[in-house]
């Protein structure tokens, strides 16, 4: 975990030496902006590096896909003529494995291209949305995002398509929303259910109705079979194992609890007093409406394991929100305490997991001993 734990202390020193040092002197506001994207770049750089240059069995699924990067090379053009297969046979990532293949792209190239384009969308997306842009980075590091991008290739592109498309809602825009997010269920089909986002985003959620959904979260930790049932009919037929109930595999009811403590904590120290612009009210909005989904999803995930996976794209939510959150408590003690739960109890989880193969880390020139 050397290479994480690098990462991590390195956009620290990068925050402080770039932002908060020089936040006392008189030009500061006026430098801002430039001192910002300096430290994106930086931290978006070190997030790229130890993504791209990992080994190829750093990931549970890596070698899985770059199987199918080779195999995709093979592949006739005919195949991709099939208009009607191209999101139920996820096409999408499949042509860019073979435009690549064509390319003469080799395998670390091909996780290269992979994790500048993973970096770029979360370094964008922490720079647009994020107030304290450590946060942004140390959240999607600390809870599960980071992890997943590292084995679950495939999805984590949907992801990032989505959440690029996500701007579209603020704008009012449903066609080019529409069209990204068709885009990105040819990598992942479970994408075409963020379609839904584009009205259920509009919500506005004040103080008062968001303890009205999340005391309806927590009641549907006692009604999750019922619902479960209902979306098995809503399923597509390839992911119809989502419906099913099954507590086979349960999921860890540990993020469960967190899924339900985060939204609850933003909506103790939500301040909307905090905000300066129209679009900053929508976002925290949307937000808190991902953050909801993001809780309904895990909870019925307690009955069917494989739903968990539509919870990855609203997890991003709740990485913003909690980094804004925080960074508007007016009372400093109660604002420092915040930010030191904040940093523990994420760190502690990430170390303790190590989940899906990416500990220990390897660099690929070095020999693989796991």
């Amino acid at each position: 975990m050397t290479a994480y734990v690098f990462m991590i202390v390195s956009w620290l020193a990068g925050y402080y030496f770039m932002l908060y040092r020089h936040r006392s002197k008189p030009d500061f506001e006026a430098s801002l902006e430039k001192r910002k994207k300096y430290f994106i770049l930086f931290a978006g750089a070190v997030l790229f590096l130890i993504m791209g240059l990992r080994h190829r069995y750093v990931g549970v699924d890596t070698m899985r896909y770059l199987e199918r990067y080779r195999a995709s090379n093979k592949l006739d053009w005919s195949y991709f003529s099939r208009t009607t297969g191209w999101i139920r046979e996820e096409m999408g990532f499949t042509l860019v494995g073979k435009l690549l293949g064509m390319l003469g792209v080799g395998n670390q190239t091909y996780l290269i291209l992979y994790a500048l384009f993973i970096s770029f969308c979360i370094s964008r997306l922490v720079y647009r949305w994020c107030k304290n842009l450590f946060f942004g980075f140390y959240f999607h590091t600390t809870m599960g995002l980071f992890t997943m991008s590292m084995s679950g290739m495939r999805q984590s592109i949907a992801c990032c398509i989505c959440w690029l498309a996500t701007d579209y809602i603020y704008k009012k825009k449903p066609i080019p929303f529409i069209l990204l997010v068709l885009l990105a269920s040819t990598f992942h089909q479970s994408a075409i259910f963020y379609l839904a986002f584009y009205f259920i985003g509009k919500i506005k959620v004040g103080k008062f109705g968001g303890w009205i959904l999340w005391f309806g979260c927590l009641s549907l930790l006692v009604l999750r079979p019922l619902f479960i049932t209902l979306l098995s009919y809503f399923m597509p037929e390839k992911y119809g194992v989502y419906g099913m109930i099954s507590d086979k595999y349960p999921i860890n009811p540990i993020l469960v609890g967190i899924s339900l403590l985060i939204p609850m904590f933003c909506l103790f120290f939500w301040d909307r007093n905090k905000f300066r612009s129209e679009e900053e009210t929508q976002r925290y909005f949307l937000c808190f409406i991902g953050s909801f989904l993001y809780s309904i999803i895990t909870i019925l995930s307690l009955s069917s394991n494989m739903i968990g996976r539509m919870s990855q794209y609203f997890y991003i939510f709740n990485v913003v929100l909690l980094g804004n959150i925080i960074a508007d408590i007016r009372d400093y003690k109660t604002r420092y305490i915040a930010i030191i739960f904040a940093i523990l109890l994420p760190g502690y989880m990430f170390f303790k997991s190590q989940s899906l193969g990416i500990a220990p880390y390897y660099f690929f020139w070095q020999v693989y001993k796991g």
